[in-house]
């Protein structure tokens, strides 16, 4: 009974790459690669497009960090302080007014805007679960938690840990395996593309 707790998808979509010199967010998606991620649907697609239509799929409402080229209508917050890192930028927003009615319950699935072959269901799912959830203990993204445990680690820290201090600083528990590579069988999840080499198709590693 009661309400039914909200879900909020944020894709973190901030941030320059050095390793990346024309933008990774911007490069499409070749066909071979999206096959082989089993996301055939994403071929010919830009990096940030296709994370935004699978986290879009997962959850009703997302909020993109940052303020990329996208196709799709969606609510960007710019960065207020862009060398400052996606930690800040979540800070950021849980200071601003947009969160500012949601219930402590809310909850969040954060989700890197280089990473887009994640399968919807597994997104939704960790966004449906209780406590705060990784998929795995080197891999701080994707993280669902809730908007309380958010607001409670920036109480405590004054600001938000460092991404890769998130999972920690929440207490994150790792998704059960067995879960994962039901709805993962191809470990998609965790690919993210972070140089031009990850765009081409090969063994995954």
């Amino acid at each position: 009974g009661g309400h039914p707790v909200s879900v909020i998808g944020i894709l973190l979509a901030g941030g320059a790459s050095a390793r990346f010199p024309s933008g990774k967010l911007d490069a499409v998606i070749p066909a071979t690669l999206a096959d082989q991620r089993g996301r055939p649907e994403l071929a010919g697609v830009r990096v940030i497009d296709a994370a935004y239509a699978t986290l879009i799929a997962a959850v009703s409402e997302v909020l993109v960090l940052g303020e990329p080229n996208l196709r799709s209508p969606a609510v960007c917050i710019p960065d207020k302080r862009p060398r400052a890192g996606p930690a800040a930028s979540l800070a950021d927003l849980l200071a601003s007014d947009r969160l500012r009615d949601h219930r402590a319950s809310t909850r969040l699935i954060i989700v890197a805007g280089d990473a887009p072959f994640a399968p919807p269901p597994l997104l939704g799912l960790m966004a449906a679960a209780t406590g705060s959830v990784i998929l795995r203990a080197d891999e701080p993204l994707p993280l669902a938690t809730s908007l309380g445990a958010l607001r409670a680690a920036v109480a405590v820290n004054g600001e938000l840990p460092r991404l890769r201090d998130l999972a920690g600083a929440l207490a994150a528990a790792i998704l059960d395996a067995r879960i994962v590579s039901r709805l993962d069988p191809l470990g998609t999840a965790l690919a993210d593309i972070d140089t031009p080499d990850d765009l081409k198709a090969s063994t995954p590693r």
